[in-house]
This record gives structure tokens, sequence and C-alpha cells, in this order.
């Protein structure tokens, strides 16, 4: 009896290990590449394609907007947006993809010059931390009439 619980253990483990060192069917798994770094596969930390990206939130009023830019007085922001509060401006871009809005309006040509404007852009995690201040490209644009 103790000799068959022996057995099948051995054929239990025996099994495990070649699963384990088993490699992937060609076509599946990472590709192995002789002489490529090992941070070859990794995203890149700065850049367009930058991984992580964060959310820079800007709170404050439109001062300007021209083709493809708005440029705000900035009041409040978020973590991520202080240089640009602390500053008091910012300029981000606006591009197809950003949603804009504004009492029904959905086109950058819509907001004026006074509104009343929240701004989310997303940018690159470690170019803020490193306290280089990107190019903002807005995600969504939110903007209200100012009050009189």
């Amino acid at each position: 009896m103790k000799l068959k619980v022996l057995l099948v253990g051995l054929v239990a483990a025996v099994l495990g290990v070649s699963v384990a060192v088993a490699s992937p069917p060609p076509g599946k798994g990472k590709p192995v590449t002789a002489g490529k770094p090992e941070s070859a596969g990794k995203p890149a930390t700065t850049g367009p394609t930058c991984k992580p990206k964060v959310t820079v939130v800007l709170k404050g009023t439109v001062t300007s907007i021209s083709a493809g830019e708005l440029a705000m007085a900035v009041t409040q922001a978020n973590r991520w947006g202080r240089a640009w509060a602390e500053a008091g401006s910012a300029k981000v871009v606006v591009n197809t993809d950003t949603k804009v809005r504004r009492n029904g309006g959905k086109l950058l040509t819509d907001l004026k010059a006074g509104d009343w404007v929240l701004v989310q852009a997303r940018a690159c995690k470690a170019e803020l931390l490193a306290q280089v201040a990107p190019t903002l490209t807005a995600v969504r644009v939110v903007a209200h009439p100012a009050k009189t």
C-alpha cells in the first residue's frame, strides 16, 4: 500500500515538473531574441506611448482659443496639475478625439473667452514626477458661461 502511494506521488511530481519546464507552442508566449535588452518589451515611460499615464485636472477660465489650442487661467488643479496651478496659466492642445461640452455645444468654437472651464488631460507620470511640464492634450473639456 505504501509503495502505491509513493509511486503515485512520484508520477505526479514528474508530470508537474515537466509541465512547468515546457515551452509554449510556436507563436505563443514572449519571443526570444538574442541581443535584445531585458526591457525591450516594456512600454516607454516618456513620450506619446508612455505608461503609466495619469489624469491632470485643471479648473479655471478660458483666456483665448485658437485652432487646436485652448489657453486658460488656472485657478485649481489636482495633484498632477499643481505646476500649472502655481504658474497660473496653461495651454492645452485640443484634437478631434477631445470631447468638448458647453451648454449643448460640442465644438471648440462653441467656447468663449471668460467661460469657466474644467479640462481633463492625460500625461506621463514619469515626466510629471521629474517636474517636466509636458504638452497637455485634452481628453475632455467641460465649459459653462461666465457668471454675469
